[in-house]
């Protein structure tokens, strides 16, 4: 599932926070890594960069200088991934950062991109938010997303959430989940898996949340809101299911009230170490707007997110 994976470093510390998840996530699949580096070619990004006034000669030996730093750096940093991976290639590239990533996996035919969400210091000094916002909105394949102060999972990932809203879109991100899935080992606990469907009925935030805090509203509406919310518990029992003949402990939840916030929520009281969820998914029983949820997430999110672009089903 993940037999080639690219991980883009900007040359700090923060950024290999990202390493221990990429490890964890291919751990047994001898997949190939990607350590890529993008030095973008404007003054005022980082120091050592090119001046734009430079000589050819000077900017020739500039950038050379800057991709041997940046070989060496991903080079000591891909030690750490050796023990889990068939190989482990370090790639320097100049350019502008977001789109040179975006060609890279393109190129490799990249299964997974894995990135921190952010890391200012060091040799490239990228702006990471529209860096990866702008990765998030190009990228063909899966991004798993870590935060820099979320440098140190539980190994393995023991504690998975899984939004779903009752589409076929929202259900293909199940296929990359069941790679990470670890049966019970004795006194070793195996993989957890909370499925959560939050009813909102496509309604709009503000109705929703009329509609389950105000009496009067609610009692109005209970009728086709607890005949959708029967829907769904059909619906997750029958994802649970084929998840728990892959070995993993499944419990399912349903929640009203405002996508993201449940979501966020439920994440929290069961300690998720992952959430994994497609970027949309408009069809099904609770209807959710699902780009904007995913970024809402994403934002509020205390564990690393594995998101994966739905297509047309």
């Amino acid at each position: 599932m993940y037999g080639k994976v690219v991980v883009p470093l900007d040359g700090s510390k923060l950024a290999v926070g990202v390493l221990p998840h990429v490890a964890e996530v291919i751990r047994g699949q001898r997949s190939k890594v990607y350590l890529l580096s993008v030095a973008p070619l404007m003054r005022g990004i980082a120091p050592v960069l090119v001046e734009l006034s430079s000589s050819s000669a000077n900017l020739r030996e500039e950038r050379q200088r800057t991709e041997r730093e940046l070989l060496d750096y991903l080079r000591q940093a891909g030690q750490r991934l050796e023990p889990v991976t068939a190989e482990v290639q370090a790639c320097v590239r100049f350019g502008r950062p977001a789109e040179e990533t975006l060609a890279f996996a393109n190129e490799v035919k990249a299964d997974l991109l894995a990135m921190s969400t952010h890391g200012r210091s060091g040799i490239s000094i990228w702006v990471f938010g529209s860096m990866v916002d702008r990765v998030l909105r190009g990228a063909t394949c899966p991004v798993l997303l870590v935060r820099a102060d979320q440098a140190e999972p539980r190994a393995p990932y023991q504690r998975i959430v899984v939004p779903l809203d009752g589409s076929e879109l929202a259900e293909q991100v199940l296929p990359y989940l069941k790679t990470l899935i670890r049966p019970d080992q004795g006194l070793k606990a195996g993989t957890r898996i909370f499925l959560i469907s939050v009813l909102t009925a496509g309604l709009g935030e503000r109705t929703v949340a009329l509609l389950t805090s105000y009496p009067p509203g609610f009692q109005l509406a209970a009728p086709t809101l607890n005949h959708a919310e029967i829907q769904l518990r059909t619906y997750l029992r029958s994802v649970a299911s084929v998840l728990r003949g892959q070995g993993a402990t499944v419990q399912t939840a349903v929640r009203r009230g405002l996508p993201a916030e449940e979501i966020l929520a439920y994440a929290a009281e069961v300690e998720a170490d992952l959430i994994g969820m497609t970027t949309h998914g408009f069809s099904g029983v609770s209807r959710w707007g699902y780009g904007d949820v995913a970024s809402k997430v994403l934002q509020g999110a205390r564990s690393p997110v594995l998101l994966v672009h739905s297509t047309s089903v």
